[in-house]
């Protein structure tokens, strides 16, 4: 599955009456010469609704603390179990990460499940988003068919009149898959477009159907279903003010949708609609003479950088374009037999948002749509309150009380900064066995203070 959204929760600074907090965290120790010589951050699993595992990493800082949470969330896959029928939910993401996250932290143990209660939605920042675009057609090679013509018809129009010499466009690729050959528009304007059909049953599924014939129905529609993935880059968020999860929600979310589909329309010149037989006489008449010499110079297939006024630079040819491509849709840039073949009739229709699927009401429940979403958000959120009403047991049970050992431990970074007065938890007797293998191994580490085991368990988490 590819529709994964990643983000990173800035940890809030922890308040006095939250006591020292263990942050889990999952890091890997690289050796030289017997010597440490780099930590690195590693990924631990999380779950939602499946069994679909997702990827949390801690974030440190120089000061070995952990200040943030990197999240890797397939969400269809974490809420439903497959990502056949689909629509964007970017808003409701961003809840899912932050349950999953709560949850990851109240089983910990380390953490006061009160502080677990501060982290929200404003320390959410979004890296990387997925939109994701399921258009329906009457037949899977209806859609299997007009992917393939796309990717002929992309590779041309994206293709700079410089480079007419090359086959295919340098921005058009073929992504390995193991669905129907996939392609994608690659790194333009901060975003990049993949399409593809889904023509067999995924491996890997966590679904959990009611019966065969919902698996069956899902997939058929699944198979004359065209995915257009638009993935926006952290840069591109950032720059757009779209990367806090406050820029998708409600109606600000619906039109982001529509304004990146239709920058992808705009980009394929979708609305051209270029012609696929040569125009008849009486409407190449009431071009002007200039344009007129042009359009017959293009027609019988000469290139335009020989047309003599141009070379000379006696005329400008952009004016000269426009009009002929708006009376005549005709694209004097694209030699005519090449316009000819890659049209495609009808591309305004096919390529639209009219057409996103709509499963019927029996399979909502497996698919991500909208209200199915919002369902397993509640869902969700009702294990969050679980996990926290557990810990808190464990944590009273413990004697924990508030502000009690607060100044125990406490780090010699500023407090200030979010996530200080916090280490990554690992069980003393484990330490203690690491710490004496290294012993014994003659393994030199370097310690940001003065090499206690308080400082080492910053490390080992």
């Amino acid at each position: 599955m590819s529709d994964s959204q990643t983000s990173i929760f800035y940890m809030p600074a922890p308040r006095k009456k939250h006591g020292v907090i263990n942050l889990p965290a999952k890091h890997g120790i690289i050796f030289n010469n017997k010597e440490v010589c780099k930590i690195n951050d590693m990924s631990d699993h999380i779950r939602g609704l499946t069994k679909a595992n997702n990827k949390i990493i801690a974030k440190m800082n120089g000061d070995y603390q952990i200040y943030a949470y990197h999240l890797s969330v397939n969400l269809p896959a974490t809420l439903i179990g497959n990502n056949v029928l689909m629509s964007n939910s970017v808003y409701q993401a961003a809840l899912t990460h932050k349950y999953l996250l709560q949850i990851h932290l109240a089983e910990s143990g380390g953490v006061d499940p009160a502080y677990v209660k501060t982290v929200s939605l404003k320390h959410c920042e979004f890296q990387e988003i997925t939109l994701t675009y399921c258009l329906e057609f009457e037949s899977d090679k209806q859609a299997v068919g007009f992917q393939s013509k796309l990717k002929r018809y992309a590779g041309i129009v994206l293709k700079s009149p410089r480079n007419q010499n090359q086959k295919i466009s340098n921005k058009v690729g073929v992504s390995a898959s193991g669905d129907t050959q996939s392609w994608y528009i690659n790194n333009v304007e901060g975003r990049s477009v993949l399409f593809y059909v889904k023509d067999r049953n995924q491996k890997n599924n966590f679904a959990s159907f009611d019966a065969p014939e919902v698996a069956s129905d899902i997939y058929a529609i699944g198979k004359r279903v065209l995915r257009v993935e638009i993935k926006l880059s952290t840069k591109y968020l950032v720059e757009n003010g779209l990367s806090k999860p406050s820029a998708w929600r409600g109606a600000k979310g619906k039109a982001v949708y529509q304004q990146q589909f239709e920058w992808l329309r705009t980009l394929l010149k979708v609305d051209a609609d270029y012609r696929v037989n040569k125009p008849q006489q009486r409407h190449i008449d009431r071009l002007s003479v200039c344009d007129k010499l042009v359009l017959d110079w293009h027609l019988k297939g000469k290139p335009m950088s020989r047309f003599p006024e141009f070379k000379s630079g006696e005329w400008k040819k952009s004016p000269i374009k426009q009009r002929i491509q708006k009376r005549l849709r005709i694209d004097i840039d694209i030699p005519w037999k090449t316009q000819c073949r890659i049209a495609i009739s009808g591309l305004s229709e096919l390529l639209s948002l009219d057409r996103l699927v709509k499963p019927p009401k029996e399979l909502l429940e497996h698919s991500h749509m909208p209200a199915t979403v919002k369902s397993k958000n509640r869902v969700l959120r009702e294990r969050v309150d679980a996990a926290l009403a557990a810990a808190q047991i464990k944590w009273d049970k413990k004697g924990h009380g508030e502000g009690k050992d607060a100044s125990k431990g406490k780090s010699k970074a500023n407090s200030s900064v979010a996530g200080a007065d916090t280490t990554a938890s690992i069980p003393v007797s484990t330490l203690l066995a690491v710490l004496e293998g290294f012993r014994k191994a003659g393994v030199q580490v370097p310690f940001p203070s003065d090499g206690t085991t308080s400082d080492v368990s910053n490390l080992m988490g």
